[in-house]
C-alpha cells in the first residue's frame, strides 16, 4: 500500500490495525489524497460543466399539470402553493439528474447515500444546487440547445435516461476512489471490469430501494388512508415513524456503496458491511456523516453567492469538484479502516479479505 494511504493515526500489528484515525483526521486524509492526485476529480468537473453548457431541458411539461392541480384541489393555500412551485420549477433543469450522484455545483447534494437523500426530500433548500438566475449576466443559461418536451411523459423519461446515465458515472467515480484507497496497481482491464461490475451492483441496488418503497410504502399509505376513513388520522404518526426507522436505518447504511466499490460485494452483503461498521463505531458513523453533510450543505450555499461573478463561476466548479471528492474518498478511508479492525467472533465472514485485482 502507497504512503498516500497510511492515516498517521492508524497503528497495525502483523498487519491488521488496531487503531484508526479520527474524523478529522480522515477528512483532511481525503482532502490530501484527491489533491495528490487530481484526476480523481477530473470527471465530476467534466459532468459539472456539461450540466450548465450542454442542453437544457426544462421540466414546463411536468410542472404545469402539478400547479394546475393544486390550484384545483389545494384548498385556500392551492394557488399559493402553485405559484411556489412554478418559481421552484423555473430553476429546476432536467439535463442536472445526469450530475446527481456525483459531486455538483448544479444539482446540489449528491444521492449516492441514503441520509443525503432524505436530507434532500425534508429540507430540499438546504441541499439544492445554485440557481442559474443568480449567476452572472445570462451565464446560467449555458451554451447548449434549450429543450422544453411537450409531455410529462417525455420529461419523466429523459430524467430516467439520464438517471440510469449517472448511474454509470458514479460507478466510474468510485472505481479509481476505491483502487486509490485500497492501493495496488490498476490495469485497464482490472478498471473496466470494476466498472461494469460497479455499474450493475448500483442499479440492483435501485432496484432494490424502488422495489422496497412498493411493498413497504404503498400498503402503508392505503392502511393510513382506511384507517382515515372511519375517523384515525395515523398520517402524522405513520410519517414520523417513517422519519425515525428511515433516518436510523440511513446512518447505518452510509457506507453501502463504499463497501460495494472498495471490496467489490453486492448491495446486499455491502449493507451487512456498512451497517457492522456503522454499528460497532457508532459515535464516530454518526459525526463523520454530520460533518460530511455539513461540509457539503456549506460548500453549496456558498456556491449559491460567488456565481455572481465570472471568477467565482470557475472556483465552485473546480473546488467544488476537489472538495466533493475528497470528501467521498474520506467516507471510503473511513469504512475502510474500521473494516479492517479486529471482527467480534458473531461476524467472522462478514467482511472479505481485500483484492488487489
Amino acid at each position: 500500500m502507497n504512503n498516500l494511504n497510511r492515516r498517521p493515526a492508524a497503528r497495525t500489528k502483523n498487519g491488521t490495525p488496531n487503531d484508526v484515525s479520527g474524523v478529522l483526521e480522515t477528512l483532511a486524509a481525503g482532502f490530501s489524497l484527491v489533491l495528490a492526485r487530481p484526476y480523481l476529480f477530473i470527471l465530476p468537473l467534466l459532468v459539472d460543466l456539461w450540466a450548465w453548457l450542454g442542453v437544457q431541458i426544462y421540466p414546463s411539461a411536468l410542472i404545469e399539470p402539478l400547479q394546475e392541480l393544486m390550484s384545483e384541489q389545494g384548498g385556500n393555500n392551492g394557488p399559493a402553493a402553485a405559484e411556489e412551485l412554478g418559481r421552484v420549477g423555473e430553476g429546476l433543469r432536467v439535463n442536472d439528474v445526469i450530475a446527481s450522484l456525483t459531486p455538483s455545483v448544479f444539482s446540489g447534494l449528491s444521492n449516492e447515500t441514503l441520509l443525503g437523500l432524505m436530507l434532500g426530500t425534508l429540507a430540499p433548500a438546504l441541499t439544492s444546487g445554485v440557481d442559474r438566475s443568480n449567476m452572472y449576466d445570462d451565464w446560467g443559461q449555458g451554451l447548449g440547445q434549450s429543450v422544453t418536451p411537450d409531455h410529462g411523459f417525455g420529461v419523466a423519461g429523459l430524467g430516467v435516461l439520464l438517471f440510469i446515465g449517472a448511474t454509470l458515472l458514479i460507478a466510474l467515480f468510485k472505481v479509481p476512489i476505491a483502487h486509490a484507497v485500497r492501493g495496488g496497481g490498476m490495469t485497464p482491464g482490472v478498471f473496466f471490469r470494476d466498472v461494469a461490475f460497479g455499474w450493475l451492483r448500483v442499479v440492483t441496488l435501485v432496484g432494490i430501494v424502488l422495489g422496497g418503497i412498493l411493498i413497504l410504502g404503498i400498503p402503508a399509505i392505503i392502511a393510513a388512508q382506511l384507517l382515515t376513513l372511519i375517523g384515525i388520522n395515523l398520517i402524522a404518526v405513520l410519517s414520523l415513524a417513517l422519519f425515525v426507522v428511515g433516518s436510523i436505518g440511513a446512518l447505518y447504511t452510509f457506507f453501502l456503496l463504499d463497501a460495494m466499490f472498495i471490496y467489490r460485494v453486492g448491495p446486499i452483503h455491502a449493507a451487512r458491511m456498512s451497517y457492522a461498521v456503522a454499528s460497532l463505531n457508532f459515535p464516530q458513523s454518526w459525526r463523520f456523516a454530520a460533518a460530511s453533510l455539513l461540509i457539503a450543505t456549506g460548500l453549496l450555499h456558498v456556491w449559491g453567492v460567488i456565481v455572481e461573478n465570472p471568477p467565482g463561476i470557475v472556483i465552485a466548479l473546480i473546488v467544488n469538484a476537489v472538495l466533493g471528492t475528497g470528501l467521498s474518498i474520506a467516507s471510503m478511508m473511513f469504512f475502510h479502516d474500521r473494516a479492517r479492525l479486529p471482527r467480534p467472533l458473531t461476524t467472522p465472514r462478514l467482511f472479505p479479505s481485500m483484492r488487489r485485482s
